[in-house]
């Protein structure tokens, strides 16, 4: 069983092999790209200066056939457009660099004033049908192409995409992508509103004794997990809305969002998502029983005041194994649900108190690792009746520093890159040594 709650060596080293397969393409294809851009570059500038069948276009003429031939064989497409001040080929940015920028803009004003907006192919080309689109671009030539080219030189295999065309397309989307993006927003909001109306009937109904099934809340982890996909900036956003009085109901809703995007970064499927969220949701819901005089108190806690919180985890993990069934997902929520409170390892401090190094402790779960780093996040960021909320670089730094022992380090450098935050470069000195003012 323990196995199957890490992300075992095996599933690693084989997505790593994956990824590597994919960079080594991804880095292939824009080496391609760049070449096309230049090579168009090249024969649209010359074509300016010399008639297209001179013999100074057939060594770059070949080169370019060379090159899409090349993305075609490997992509069995090319189609490269033209949009705002950036070449796409096969829906990819193509990255140029500082020096070639200028070459990119004249190549794209060319293009746009022959009402070409890119070209399109799905079989090789030959060098003379490549001479035939450059012709478009002489300076003999003054009228604008059709899609199959000029009417004395057409274009067998090539389609030319008009300007003015696309421009008119693309304007069309992009106001159907704006109206799209409010529409998701909203539907974002709305469950996320459903969520914290839900957990606060949850909670209720644990401080009752009764709990209420929580399977109802498999939809809208669902939701969520589809959502994170769509909207991740939004999604994140919406982590920051809290009301100090319900801390306890937008705590665990906003555990349960980060630790989706959290695990999405990681390279979670969006089962493994739904059943992450799933346990992040309730991983405090014990805390509910306890009363409100004592999860508020400021100061130190005394002996037996600690004791009853410790029992929160537990009371979490009997109203789990209180629902009707018992099956491997079960047992991985009660396993979850303990795991997340244990600190990673402990912690070997030098004569001034410092943290040295970290030693694990034992083979925490992975999805206890996640919970842990988000609701540690969620609750430092959090206004509480005994201090004031801490900054997102401030508790960032709290994390890596004062409560370091308490988190696997390679997963918290990854969130500190989710929340796209670095926390050691914006910090003073007197703020890096900050204690906390306890959780």
């Amino acid at each position: 069983m323990a196995e199957n709650l890490k992300f075992t060596h095996g599933a690693q080293g084989q997505a790593e092999n994956l990824s590597e397969v994919g960079r080594a393409y991804s880095e292939k294809l824009q080496t391609l790209a760049r070449g096309l851009i230049s090579g168009l570059y090249m024969l649209i500038r010359s074509v300016k200066m010399y008639d297209p069948e001179n013999s100074v276009f057939e060594k770059p003429l070949l080169q370019l056939q060379d090159i899409i031939n090349q993305i075609i064989s490997k992509e069995g497409r090319l189609e490269l457009v033209g949009v705002k001040e950036s070449f796409y080929l096969n829906n990819m940015l193509v990255k140029v660099d500082l020096n070639s920028i200028d070459n990119q803009r004249y190549l794209l004003a060319e293009m746009r004033s022959k009402d070409v907006g890119g070209i399109s192919l799905t079989k090789i080309i030959t060098a003379q049908e490549l001479k035939n689109f450059i012709w478009i671009f002489s300076k003999e030539q003054l009228a604008s192409a059709e899609e199959d080219g000029l009417a004395d030189r057409k274009l067998l295999n090539m389609k030319v995409a008009k300007f003015s065309r696309l421009r008119e397309k693309l304007s069309r989307e992009a106001d159907e992508k704006q109206d799209e993006k409010v529409d998701r927003k909203k539907y974002a909001m709305t469950v996320y509103a459903r969520a914290v109306f839900f957990l606060t009937r949850y909670l209720e109904s644990v401080q009752a004794g009764k709990p209420l099934n929580t399977s109802r809340a498999l939809r809208l982890v669902q939701d969520f997990v589809d959502i994170s996909f769509e909207q991740r900036t939004h999604f994140l956003g919406m982590t920051t809305m809290k009301r100090e009085m319900d801390y306890l109901v937008y705590h665990q809703v906003n555990v349960c969002l980060m630790s989706i995007v959290f695990g999405q970064e990681l390279g979670l499927t969006k089962p493994q998502l739904r059943d992450l969220g799933y346990i992040a949701l309730f991983h405090d819901a014990g805390m509910a029983t306890i009363p409100e005089e004592l999860a508020t108190k400021k100061g130190a806690l005394s002996a037996e005041e600690k004791a009853i919180i410790q029992k929160a985890p537990l009371i979490s993990i009997r109203n789990i194994l209180m629902e009707k069934g018992f099956s491997r997902s079960t047992l991985l929520r009660v396993v979850t649900t303990f795991e997340h409170k244990a600190d990673y390892g402990t912690a070997v401090r030098d004569a001034r108190g410092d943290i040295q190094m970290i030693i694990p402790k034992t083979n925490l779960g992975a999805y206890a690792k996640i919970i842990a780093i988000c609701a540690a996040y969620d609750a430092l960021t959090s206004k509480r009746p005994y201090r004031d909320a801490y900054g997102p670089e401030v508790a960032l730094m709290l994390m890596w520093t004062e409560m370091r022992n308490k988190f696997d380090p390679d997963l918290l450098q990854v969130f500190m890159r989710v929340m796209a935050i670095q926390p050691v470069k914006v910090l003073s000195r007197r703020q890096q040594t900050m204690t906390l003012g306890g959780l």
